[in-house]
């Protein structure tokens, strides 16, 4: 389980560690998206919660972290990847300028905002928006947790006590202290 952000990408070699040892080219295919890297220069999107902040830790272009896909979309770099992300959402969505898509969910679309990061919810039947975390940074450490404990504890098993123990400790962070850590544990176990 990891607190900090810098962290994530040690965690995510660890999900690939068995790829890599018994499947060299299947790893080299799962790595583009899976492994995550340092980042290598500052961005400066311009987006609230943080989102800056956290793409200066870490390269999450072409990225996912289990459920969870940064703008998923065409472009040269984050800033013209969430744009097109952005716009493409909008296109299916009525939302507020203050709301920015920077991800896909199984469970709908991230987003950031004034007031954290959020998901659209459009698993719920009217759509919905639901909080996540008041800063992406934050979202982000939740969901790398959510998804190493549902590999240990729901991938060739169903210890589903074992992934609330992790989300209960998980939620005991410090760095956790305002994630809605449940919902993004139940959002990655329902993918």
């Amino acid at each position: 389980m990891i607190d900090h952000l810098s962290a994530l990408p040690a965690l995510s070699q660890e999900w690939l560690a068995e790829a890599k040892m018994a499947d060299p080219e299947l790893y080299a295919e799962l790595a583009e998206s899976i492994v995550i890297t340092p980042a290598t220069r500052p961005v400066a999107t311009g987006l609230p919660a943080g989102v800056d902040a956290a793409l200066a830790v870490v390269e999450l272009c072409a990225k996912e972290i289990g459920a969870f896909r940064f703008a998923p979309a065409a472009g040269s770099d984050a800033r013209g990847r969430i744009a097109t992300y952005d716009a493409r959402v909008r296109a299916d969505f009525d939302t507020g300028d203050d709301i920015v898509f920077v991800g896909d969910h199984d469970a709908g679309h991230v987003f950031v905002s004034p007031h954290g990061a959020g998901l659209l919810d459009t698993n719920a039947q009217p759509p919905r928006i639901r909080a996540l975390a008041r800063d992406f940074t934050g979202f982000l450490i939740a969901q790398a947790n959510a998804y190493d404990a549902y590999r240990g504890c729901l991938v060739g098993a169903e210890d589903l006590a074992g992934y609330d123990a992790a989300a209960e400790a998980c939620a005991a962070l410090p760095a956790m202290a305002k994630v809605e850590v449940a919902t993004i544990f139940d959002a990655q176990r329902l993918r």
